[in-house]
């Protein structure tokens, strides 16, 4: 009794299904852009935080030379003296933005109305940070002056700042 030789293989069996590691060459260069594209975003990203320091820091004394003023111990002209070297100490020293240095009168109103991209300190409440500035008593509506420097520190084009350049204090 001879069996059949057939009847003693055994069933086939498939093989496993392809695991999913380790991928495949193409998924690590996948995988290798995306990472590369995170790290250049999260590096752009803190470099900009970095280059709009300091705009944050000059709308902190800002708002300190408008608190000092509503506690009286600041008065309006002083406000807006020291409101005007804010501005300057931005353009000129935090960004390096030289021809605003010398910039007094009209052509400096022009500069802010250039760089606000509005009208409001040749036509506006911003007017006094020009001649009017150096007049025995200006008008000076503080409220919508802190608008008006508010907006314009929002629209300051942000170059690279100089290292070690900090903005500091306005002098009391």
């Amino acid at each position: 009794m001879e069996s059949d030789p057939l009847q003693q293989l055994r069933d086939v069996h498939l093989p496993p299904d392809p695991t999913w590691w380790p991928p495949a060459i193409g998924w690590w260069v996948v995988a290798l852009l995306v990472v590369a594209a995170v790290v250049w975003l999260i590096v752009k990203a803190v470099r900009a935080y970095q280059r709009r320091a300091p705009l944050r820091q000059a709308s902190t004394l800002l708002h300190e030379l408008l608190a000092a003023h509503q506690h009286g111990e600041l008065s309006a002209i002083e406000f807006l003296h020291q409101g005007n070297e804010l501005l300057k100490r931005v353009l000129v020293r935090a960004y390096g933005y030289q021809e605003y240095a010398p910039m007094a009168g009209q052509t400096w109103l022009r500069a802010l109305d250039d760089i606000s991209g509005t009208d409001h300190f040749s036509n506006g409440h911003g007017k006094v940070l020009g001649e009017a500035r150096f007049s025995a008593q200006p008008e000076v509506d503080v409220p919508a002056l802190f608008q008006e420097l508010k907006l314009l520190l929002s629209k300051v084009p942000v170059s690279p700042p100089h290292p070690g350049l900090p903005i500091q204090k306005v002098r009391s």
